[in-house]
């Protein structure tokens, strides 16, 4: 910074450009356009609420905006406000608000600021006596405050949540905290900008790029990231040491970001989100018509999703993706979650089914509200007619009339149906199962897209034969068309076990063989039996759903 220039939030903060503008708004502009607003008789707001995730950076947008304006700050958290004794907790909101006014009164901005608002004035069924007495003091002190404040146009309450439906309502009336801004999970130009702010001081390597690791962490908030570029300069630190170098020869190169990645993730995902294997289009054989239309159906709509907006066309929000055991479905889904970089939760019936009531469709709820944070999000379940069996068959445990498999499906189409109102999230769904599932998920709205997933014809057989065979090493007499022609009604799965075994096969007859040859896949491949039968592929090729 220049010498005689002002001090800006932008230098210690990046992204969240609505949230800093409203606390400028709240805290600068009072005090800056005083006569203008004095003229114009104009009300400026008093108190603002940021709510949004943990980690999304409401407090230091704060304290950013606080040391841009030169305001006094007066803290209030629940560890200053809880007390053991009665009167001692609106004691302290009582001084609180007194340092405050002072300092006000000398004709200097002063923000009070309430961190963690739920905890100190939840909502009225969930709390105790002492935090009755808390609200209480709270809002007579805002509303007491109004006319105290008619000489001191300089204090204003700003107050920060993470659940900010667990807040008073009596606290979010007009008057009180009259503007409420969510301070959301960053953009990916949003993570840019972070990522660029906290690495300014960082040697980088001139191979680093930056957009690429900001476009890898989808669902980070900033205390992800910051913890990302710390995490960086630490396994360069511990590189360069390694290998005798001085502190100037250190740069963080992309590999050091990679580790970082895999050390630091998503927190607002963890236990919820998972590790998307780094699994291709490539790494799937055959298919080449069902991959199309999966990277038109998620693909397209995440990372041109300008494109879509410009034609007006709504993405698809739910895909089920049908077939025999064993032919790549759960692979597929996960393939294109990796393609489109998005954030991947996977739920099974096993995960879903508990013995305690609710808990199963806690944890549906649970995902996709994190699944909305983490957005581009998909959501895939695997055997989804475990998850929304037809009603009026055998669900489960039963509670009253209600099986846990009706409530469970009930959830889910609540929740499927809110997907309406959001963007960048797609529900995947495999089932080898597809008549068990409850027609009401069958309709516009919810899985719009099935999708027939078949066993490999033979060209698909030959190109999963080449995946599954590219680390061994293969005499000149392997044929694998030829292996993929006597494979009939031999599934993906099945292929691959194939494979292994003919390298068993080797072994049995060499532990020192280094390579396996057609006599190892033949006997392979007459130890083993295909996992389908023609008459179980006609019964699934046959099936239509009515839409």
């Amino acid at each position: 910074m220049m010498e005689g220039e002002k001090w800006k939030a932008e230098e210690a903060i990046a992204g969240n450009r609505r949230a800093l503008e409203a606390l400028r708004e709240l805290v600068i502009y009072p005090f800056r356009y005083a006569r203008e607003s004095q003229k114009l008789g104009l009300k400026w707001p008093r108190g603002l609420l940021l709510y949004g995730p943990p980690g999304t950076g409401k407090t230091s947008l704060v304290h950013a905006v606080v040391r841009e304006s030169g305001a006094h700050i007066t803290m209030i958290s629940p560890y200053s406000v809880h007390r053991a004794h009665a009167g001692e907790s609106e004691k302290v909101l009582r001084e609180a608000f007194s340092e405050a006014y002072s300092h006000a009164s000398s004709g200097r901005p002063s923000v009070i600021f309430i961190d963690e608002l739920d905890a100190i004035c939840p909502r009225r069924d969930n709390r105790k006596e002492q935090e009755s007495r808390i609200v209480g003091q709270l809002l007579t002190l805002m509303d007491g405050s109004k006319s105290l404040l008619k000489p001191l146009p300089h204090i204003v309450v700003v107050a920060s949540t993470n659940r900010v439906d667990s807040v008073d309502p009596a606290l979010r009336r007009p008057g009180r905290f009259d503007s409420e801004v969510e301070v959301a999970v960053p953009t990916a130009e949003e993570r840019l900008q972070i990522i660029q702010l906290y690495a300014k001081n960082l040697p980088l390597d001139h191979n680093v790029d930056l957009e690429v690791i900001a476009a890898s962490c989808n669902g980070y908030v900033g205390a992800d990231l910051k913890a990302l570029c710390r995490e960086a300069a630490r396994f360069a630190q511990r590189r360069g040491s390694n290998a005798g170098m001085g502190e100037n020869g250190i740069l963080l190169t992309m590999e050091d970001w990679d580790f970082a990645r895999s050390e630091v993730g998503a927190s607002i995902t963890r236990g919820a989100s998972k590790e998307v294997s780094k699994v291709s289009w490539d790494d799937i054989g055959g298919l080449k018509s069902l991959k199309k239309k999966l990277q038109q159906a998620v693909e397209w709509p995440i990372k041109h999703a300008d494109a879509f907006a410009r034609l007006g066309i709504s993405p698809v929000r739910g895909i089920l993706l049908h077939g025999p055991p064993g032919c790549s479905k759960t692979t597929l889904a996960k393939a294109a979650a990796h393609a489109a970089q998005a954030s991947f939760f996977s739920l099974s019936g096993a995960e879903l089914y508990s013995k305690y009531v609710g808990e199963g469709e806690a944890l549906l709820r649970r995902t996709f509200q994190k699944a909305r944070l983490a957005a581009p999000s998909i959501i895939f379940f695997d055997e989804a007619d475990a998850i929304a069996p037809k009603r009026g068959g055998h669900g489960g445990n039963s509670s009253g009339n209600v099986t846990v498999g009706e409530r469970l499906l009930s959830t889910l189409l609540t929740e499927m149906d809110g997907l309406e109102l959001a963007t960048g999230i797609i529900v995947l769904a495999a089932t080898n199962r597809p008549h068990a599932i409850d027609a009401a998920l069958m309709r516009p709205g919810r899985f719009d897209l099935v999708l027939y997933v078949p066993p490999p014809d033979v060209e698909s057989r030959y190109e999963i034969l080449q995946i599954h065979t590219q680390q061994m090493k293969l005499c000149a007499d392997v044929d694998l068309k030829r292996v993929a022609e006597c494979t009939d009604l031999f599934t993906g799965a099945d292929l691959e076990g194939l494979c292994r075994e003919a390298g068993m096969v080797a072994l049995r007859e060499d532990l020192s063989a280094d390579s396996v040859s057609d006599r190892h896949f033949l006997a392979a491949r007459s130890s083993l039996r295909p996992s389908l039968t023609r008459s179980i592929v006609d019964e699934y090729a046959s099936i239509e759903f009515c839409r």
